[in-house]
C-alpha cells in the first residue's frame, strides 16, 4: 500500500515564495460563538491583500454578503487545498 504525503503549510510557502501570481486561501469568520458563520474562498492574487479582496467578491457572489464585515485570515494554499494529491509508491499523483 502506497503512503499519502501531505504538504505543509511550510512547505506551501517556500513553493509560491518565488511565483509573482498564488493562489490563497481565505477563510471567513463571523457571529458570536453559538451562531457563528464561516467560509472558504479560494482565490488567486499577487498579494494577501489581493486574496482578500477577491475572497470577499468571490463570497458574495456566492449570496455571502455577511463576509465583507467577517474576520478574515489569509494563507498560502498547499496542494491538498487545490485537490493535489501525492503518492509515494507512485511517483505522482494519484
Amino acid at each position: 500500500m502506497a503512503a499519502v504525503v501531505r504538504q505543509t503549510q511550510e512547505q506551501a510557502n517556500a513553493f509560491w515564495a518565488d511565483k509573482e501570481y498564488k493562489k490563497w486561501v481565505v477563510t471567513f469568520t463571523a457571529g458570536a460563538r453559538g451562531r457563528r458563520r464561516t467560509g472558504e474562498s479560494i482565490v488567486g492574487a499577487a498579494s494577501s491583500a489581493g486574496a482578500r479582496r477577491a475572497g470577499i467578491a468571490d463570497m458574495e457572489l456566492r449570496g455571502h454578503d455577511w463576509a465583507r464585515c467577517a474576520a478574515a485570515t489569509v494563507r498560502l494554499a498547499t496542494a491538498q487545498d487545490l485537490g493535489c494529491v501525492y503518492v509515494v509508491g507512485k511517483g505522482g499523483a494519484a
